[in-house]
């Protein structure tokens, strides 16, 4: 009788102790494990709304031009998205400042608007230099350039 007595609490414990186990995800879990140095991958951040600025005219009986510009920066480090907006009005107020200052014949050409892509890159790269201590871009396409 002890021998069925003590063979039904071993039997009990037994059951207890493997449904709790079973409960809590059938044993131990292992953590994931975190990425340590992740390789910064490439990507872009898409300047939006579209940049719109007058351009400078010499003689004010001249007609009225513009130039309409849809920008996307090339980031080293995809996850630098966030800085960016941070910033994305300076970046703004950087590329309004160059553009508002040529003149029509200065943005109407192919050899024209590769060069203000030059000088706007250059410009971006030395205001994120300044605030970060490091460029962040490589490059900032144009992926739409209008002028009238």
């Amino acid at each position: 009788m002890l021998k069925k007595l003590l063979l039904g609490i071993v039997s009990l414990i037994f059951i207890a102790v493997s449904s709790s186990a079973y409960a809590s995800g059938h044993g131990k879990k292992e953590e994931p494990a975190e990425p340590e140095n992740v390789a910064p991958e490439i990507g872009y951040y898409q300047i939006s709304p579209d940049i719109t600025t007058n351009v400078a005219t010499l003689n004010p009986r001249d007609k009225i031009h513009y130039v309409r510009i849809k920008i996307s920066l090339m980031l080293e480090d995809s996850r630098d998205s966030s800085i960016i907006a941070d910033v994305e009005p300076l970046i703004k107020d950087a590329i309004v400042t160059i553009l508002g200052s040529k003149e029509f014949g200065q943005v109407a050409t192919n050899e024209a608007r590769e060069k203000i892509r030059i000088e706007c890159r250059e410009k971006v790269s030395s205001i994120l230099q300044e605030k970060f201590g490091k460029p962040l871009i490589v490059d900032l396409l144009f992926l739409s350039y209008m002028y009238q």
